[in-house]
């Protein structure tokens, strides 16, 4: 999507996104959590791709959600919140042209792309 110069990972591990003082902080269920798509484009900042079904509208659940954000921007990420209802195709696993048009439109939607 960004290209072939890019490199993507899929279910990347959050203790790997962070710097040493952010996971010293971390809880038990923050060293186990991963993010959905990661993408590290060498030109811009690398991207993380959160995938978000409904359970993330829950009030603990945002809470979480932002905080994670903020820890992520704050060591250099772009963020890019995906709604299951915004990719249906994606939401089902399944990668192919029609799943990709639905995260590009998203992406552009959020301002990266």
């Amino acid at each position: 999507m960004f290209g072939e110069a890019c490199e993507y990972d899929v279910q990347y591990p959050l203790t790997r996104m962070v710097d040493e003082e952010s996971l010293s902080t971390f809880s038990e269920r923050q060293k186990k959590e991963t993010v959905d798509i990661v993408v590290f484009t060498g030109l811009t900042k690398p991207i993380a791709v959160r995938i978000q079904d409904r359970h993330h509208n829950s009030i603990r659940m945002a809470q979480i959600d932002d905080i994670q954000r903020q820890m992520l921007e704050y060591n250099g990420w772009l963020v890019a919140d995906v709604w299951h209802y915004e990719c249906v195709e994606l939401w089902k696993d399944f990668v192919n042209e029609k799943s990709e048009k639905e995260l590009r439109r998203v992406l552009k939607d959020s301002g990266i792309d």
